[in-house]
């Protein structure tokens, strides 16, 4: 009887996981959904904070699935202020956000450093939204004729401009908020829902591997930037937009982005090479 009732309690927990990282992911892409895009699809969505929080401290399960009931529930509620389109949303939003922040989930399992974080982040982030992109294209493809007299070629670069600006928006946000985020909210969660929580420490790094991998990462995105800032290709994969005037302010985002990431290994790296207790970069939850 005991293990039933411990088992009905981990699912209740699990259950209300969801709820919380579904209904905070909901407010927080509503709260910025104002904000147009080059294209005039998708948001710009700071809120994925909300669960990449949730892959990093819970189950992949809890995060995927909160992060697609949330954007669901967001577009749901846009679509009353013509802000959102809740059929585009269960094409691409929904199972974009699925995979994306299953994926971190998941692949924070195998590794629990913020080396492995930061990585995880970027290629989870680009995953998933280039499985939202590849489900925009499909959707305006079938439904808005101007959409679907593209060429193959306008509408793979149209998905990679669409996946790239999503990606390097996002990840500014992700790698500077949630490890203190993490860090003050571990504890609270761990309390509450210690049964569908992970109880690993996070955050045990060393130094020099670190600052290498943020460097390296830094370096991708310089290249991306030069590609896309410098390059004709740069020009073609913006082509189609609507709102031309944002594209220089969306490349030079790359090289915030990346400055984010080199920002925080330097900054983590100090913290770990002076030795202070796990618990100031990342306490048991």
């Amino acid at each position: 009887m005991s293990g039933t009732s411990d088992g009905r309690k981990s699912i209740s927990k699990t259950v209300a996981l969801i709820a919380m990282c579904a209904a905070l992911y909901a407010a927080a892409a509503a709260a910025t959904s104002p904000i147009p895009t080059p294209w005039g699809v998708g948001h710009f969505r700071p809120g994925v904070i909300v669960p990449a929080l949730f892959a990093l401290i819970s189950t992949p399960f809890v995060a995927g699935t909160g992060a697609a009931i949330g954007t669901f529930m967001a577009s749901f509620i846009l679509a009353t202020f013509g802000l959102s389109n809740p059929p585009l949303s269960l094409m691409s939003g929904v199972p974009g956000n699925f995979a994306g922040f299953y994926l971190l989930g998941w692949l924070l399992s195998r590794g629990r450093t913020w080396r492995s974080f930061v990585s995880s982040s970027i290629v989870s982030l680009f995953v998933g939204n280039l499985i939202a992109a590849t489900g925009v294209m499909l959707y305006f493809s079938f439904v808005v004729p101007t959409w679907a007299a593209w060429t193959i070629g306008e509408k793979l670069l149209t998905i990679l401009g669409l996946t790239l600006f999503w990606m390097v928006t996002m990840v500014p946000f992700v790698i500077a908020v949630v490890p203190p985020l993490y860090r003050g909210i571990g504890p609270i969660v761990s309390e509450r829902f210690a049964a569908a929580v992970r109880s690993d420490v996070f955050g045990k790094d060393r130094p020099r591997d670190l600052l290498y991998n943020s460097l390296m990462l830094f370096l991708m995105f310089l290249a991306i930037y030069v590609g896309v800032a410098m390059t004709p290709f740069g020009d073609a994969i913006f082509g189609k937009v609507i709102r031309p005037e944002y594209v220089f302010w969306v490349k030079n985002l790359f090289i915030i982005a990346g400055g984010t990431v080199l920002a925080f290994g330097l900054g983590a790296s100090l913290i770990v090479n002076k030795k202070i207790s796990p618990g100031s970069i990342g306490r048991r939850v």
